[in-house]
């Protein structure tokens, strides 16, 4: 709601609420699928929840790991068009253009549920002779190549490899431009002073980002080593998997805590929305990657 009046005229905009919604969708399946499972298993009640598990985890599980593809992608969506508007500030009227943005989405959304669709029949529901359902496995889960070139490779090189490589790149990059940005921040305009925040708010983004999603494959490969009959409570694996779970979650749920810490005119324009100051109007903040590109780059360059 914050940005949601710049959609229309700011690229950013369109990334920031595409990075919203995908957060929240996170959020909001892991609670049906995993937080009501914990408490049903601490209360002891819920014995209803048992009829519907099985269905929860052969059709919710594939949409929650499509939607998590989905937020990964975004924060790499979000962070090259940064990249572009401070690094490549003479491509970004011709790179970050609402259209060519909302393709680059589009395109990324096509992508994540093509790789995800044979986990939408890795799993199925059957009933026992009791009439109870319980889950049961396809026979493409049998298949080897299903399981180390799908599982193992593309897991990895989709989901870990080469996002965490491209928002490592493209942040150090921007790293850097804040080094020099902060040199001269006094002679700044409010405008660009705005657009600096943003970038360092998209620093502190993509270092929670990876952190949390390096325990992931940590997990993976404590489930490879540790047998299953080690995931009981007490042992290592029981304890890093709920850790795992928990610090990509966090992930999904820290994004606009950081822009509200990191990002001044973000915070001001969610004070005002708040306070009901009438309406908030098109912020510095936002603009940056379409009508006022390069803006913070030109302002130092013509201060010098």
């Amino acid at each position: 709601m914050v940005v949601w009046k710049d959609r229309k005229t700011s690229s950013m905009s369109i990334l920031m609420i595409n990075l919203a919604i995908v957060d929240t969708l996170v959020l909001w399946i892991w609670a049906n699928q995993v937080a009501v499972q914990a408490l049903c298993a601490v209360t002891g009640s819920c014995s209803h929840y048992e009829l519907i598990k099985p269905f929860l985890w052969a059709y919710l599980w594939p949409v929650g790991a499509t939607v998590q593809l989905m937020a990964t992608w975004s924060i790499v969506s979000i962070t090259f068009t940064r990249f572009v508007s401070v690094c490549w500030s003479a491509r970004a009227t011709h790179l970050n253009s609402r259209r060519k943005v909302i393709i680059r989405l589009c395109i990324m959304y096509m992508f994540c549920l093509i790789f995800n669709l044979p986990n939408f029949f890795r799993l199925h529901v059957i009933t026992d002779d009791d009439g109870r359902p319980r889950l049961a496995k396809s026979r493409i889960t049998s298949s080897l190549l299903f399981i180390y070139g799908y599982q193992v490779f593309l897991y990895y090189l989709v989901i870990y490899i080469v996002p965490l490589t491209l928002v490592i790149y493209f942040t150090v990059r921007l790293y850097s431009s804040l080094r020099q940005w902060n040199k001269k921040r006094e002679d700044m305009t409010a405008k660009a002073r705005d657009n600096h925040d943003l970038t360092f708010s998209l620093v502190i983004v993509v270092l929670v980002f990876v952190i949390c999603q390096l325990v992931n494959p940590i997990h993976r490969l404590l489930a490879a080593i540790y047998p299953k009959t080690e995931n009981v409570c007490g042992s290592v694996r029981f304890y890093y998997k709920s850790w795992a779970s928990i610090l990509v979650n966090f992930n999904s749920a820290s994004n606009f805590f950081i822009f509200c810490l990191c990002g001044i005119g973000f915070r001001r324009r969610l004070v005002q929305m708040c306070c009901r100051r009438g309406s908030v109007e098109p912020s510095h903040f936002m603009s940056n990657d379409t009508t006022r590109r390069g803006n913070m780059g030109r302002t130092i360059e013509s201060r010098e």
